[in-house]
């Protein structure tokens, strides 16, 4: 009996984890079994099933000896518990199924999409039959087994075989021709400022309390709104879809990390929501690599303005490193972590020109000084731990690295003066994932007032802090300039499954979360801008023609947002008339600088 149980559960674990590398190759189109049928049986396929075996033999066995109750006559009398153990993982592949179909609807082609909505129909079919099964077993244990058995075994038969038979066959698109184009005189400059981890509401509760003076005056004098994102809410493919105006599945950059699966060579770009992918790579089957600038396929709106001969200036973004040899300057997200080793910090900026005065604005934990700490921890009685490492999250990840890129950005701005400025600012992103329950406090429940007295303020008192720099740039606008100001996503607390999960995981503690979080806001002001406008459906894709379009330069069709024209002034709007061109893919811009042959680990705030 007990031999035959577990083959029962190991026939069931095989199928769960031949259906979760199948997964696999749906989300990377790219990917192929031929090609990399040795890496997803490695790293896929074998560790689920030798798990899922241990795990339903486990259940089977504790439900035998609990006296669950079991048919006299099994619907496969040589395997007890197969039809219940295809149903747990059936039902199982089905949900993962769905939740990566919803999940990365915006990261795979859209016939990948259908073909996965279709596998997702069958699984569910699958286990619906497996019910019935089961259900006949139990309802009627003296009945015949012939069509039972017979459905036993086809029913998980199917739910490997139709996901394989729809699996689409991936067609890559032709290169565009490059085509030239000439220069144009932009009919605005653009300042953009990234500030993660705000929503608009979060910014209007500062407002109405007066702790956000900039974002008051910015409120009034301009245009203002929410910006809906794309889920699941990561930095690297919200802020590439800003950017380019294309989803993640035309641009390419999809998560933190790609992925590398022992056994294989293919570089995978996503690997299945919700079957513990982090646990893999603790066990070394999985290796992570951060995204670079050559992982994104689609033009940036830097590589369109370059085209038209307008420079652009790039501090910080997602995906930047190496940088790319533009027009102008872009300084990578990786310069705070390099900026001291003189073999290394080259590699961050280009051009290089200005590397020394750039070092010379770099800002390390230990310069960060003590009575700016205090404005958002009150350090009276300062414990001598530090249980909840708030000094490596407010210090060293949030106020050294945004105090670096907003120095470093204003020498480099000064000194090139681009049409174009972009700069972005993580840390409240960071302090939203470890503060949020100390300023929330009555949503967990479980925060001592001491701690709570401590680390309250920290989240508001850094959005003020950051609106101080917003504010300087609004108080230098000159005319000619729009200040846009954009969040890709707000932070919510983390709901009580998430942090169990993390526990369980081994996972740092998070008490915020962007996950399901309110969308981001955009606010605009300046020349051109309608004071008091409100956006209307506005989203991250609308973004890029956006801005294309303040500047003068037409906008690409093949772009899947629109112009925020509800935004604009009616002389402006009168003045430029609404222009486009097929796309920017064949504009003969410089290339995406190659990824250097080195070595990068993910940054903390890159861990997926």
């Amino acid at each position: 009996m007990l031999l035959r149980t577990v083959r029962s559960a190991a026939l069931a674990a095989c199928l769960l984890a031949a259906d979760l590398a199948l997964l696999t190759l749906y989300l990377n189109p790219e990917a192929s079994l031929q090609r990399d049928g040795a890496g997803l049986l490695l790293g896929i396929v074998l560790p689920y099933a030798l798990a899922g075996t241990l795990a339903l033999a486990a259940i089977a066995l504790l439900a035998s000896a609990w006296g669950w109750p079991h048919a006299p006559r099994p619907p496969l009398e040589g395997l007890p518990w197969f039809a219940s153990l295809s149903f747990v993982c059936v039902t199982i592949a089905a949900s993962v199924y769905w939740l990566n179909l919803t999940s990365y609807r915006h990261s795979i082609p859209i016939v990948f999409v259908r073909a996965l909505a279709a596998a997702t129909a069958c699984l569910a079919g699958a286990a619906l039959v497996l019910l019935a099964v089961l259900a006949d077993t139990w309802l009627f244990p003296n009945r015949g087994r012939g069509l039972s058995a017979a459905l036993a075994v086809l029913a998980p038969a199917s739910a490997l075989a139709l996901p394989l038979g729809l699996l689409p066959r991936f067609v890559p698109q032709p290169k565009p021709v490059p085509v030239r184009t000439e220069r144009v005189q932009p009919a605005r400059r653009i300042i953009l400022v990234g500030l993660d981890g705000m929503s608009l509401g979060q910014i209007r509760d500062g407002v109405a309390q007066g702790s956000l003076p900039a974002f008051t005056r910015l409120l009034k004098r301009g245009a203002q709104g929410p910006l809906a994102t794309l889920r699941p809410a990561e930095g690297p493919p919200i802020w590439t879809t800003i950017f380019t105006g294309r989803l993640p599945r035309d641009h390419g950059i999809k998560s933190f990390a790609t992925y590398r699966l022992r056994g294989s060579r293919t570089s995978f770009e996503l690997l299945p929501k919700g079957a513990f992918v982090g646990l893999l790579e603790k066990a070394g089957l999985v290796s992570t690599a951060p995204v670079t600038a050559s992982s994104r396929k689609r033009r940036a709106l830097w590589n369109a303005l370059n085209a038209f001969g307008i420079q652009t200036g790039i501090v910080r973004f997602w995906a930047t490193y190496p940088p790319e040899k533009v027009q102008g300057f872009m300084l990578s997200n990786y310069f705070h972590r390099l900026h001291d080793d003189a073999s290394r910090a080259a590699e961050t900026l280009y051009p290089p020109d200005l590397l020394a005065e750039v070092q010379g604005r770099a800002v390390d934990a230990a310069d960060v000084d003590r009575a700016l700490v205090a404005q958002f921890v009150d350090l009276s009685g300062e414990p001598p731990g530090d249980d909840i490492g708030w000094r490596r999250d407010l210090v060293e990840r949030a106020l050294a690295p945004d105090m670096t890129y907003q120095r470093a950005g204003a020498v480099l701005r000064a000194a090139y003066d681009p049409p174009f400025f972009a700069t972005y600012f993580y840390g409240l992103d960071v302090l939203g994932h470890t503060f949020t329950r100390f300023a929330k406090p009555e949503l967990f429940g479980d925060v001592p007032p001491e701690d709570v007295r401590r680390y309250g303020r920290v989240v508001d008192h850094y959005a003020a802090y950051l609106s101080e720099w917003v504010g300087d740039l609004e108080k230098g606008l000159r005319p000619g300039e729009v200040l846009i100001v954009i969040s890709g996503y707000g932070m919510e607390p983390a709901p009580p499954w998430r942090r169990l999960l993390s526990w369980l995981t081994g996972g740092s503690a998070s008490s915020g979360t962007h996950d399901h979080a309110p969308d981001g806001f955009f606010v605009a002001v300046g020349d051109g801008i309608r004071p008091g406008a409100m956006l209307q459906k506005a989203s991250v894709l609308d973004v890029a023609p956006t801005i294309l379009y303040l500047m003068g330069l037409p906008v690409a069709r093949d772009m899947e947002g629109r112009v925020l024209t509800e935004i604009l002034e009616e002389d402006f709007a009168r003045a430029h008339p609404l222009t486009f061109v097929p796309s920017y893919e064949s504009l003969a811009v410089t290339p995406v600088a190659g990824a250097l042959d080195v070595e990068l680990p993910l940054l903390p705030e890159e861990t997926p």
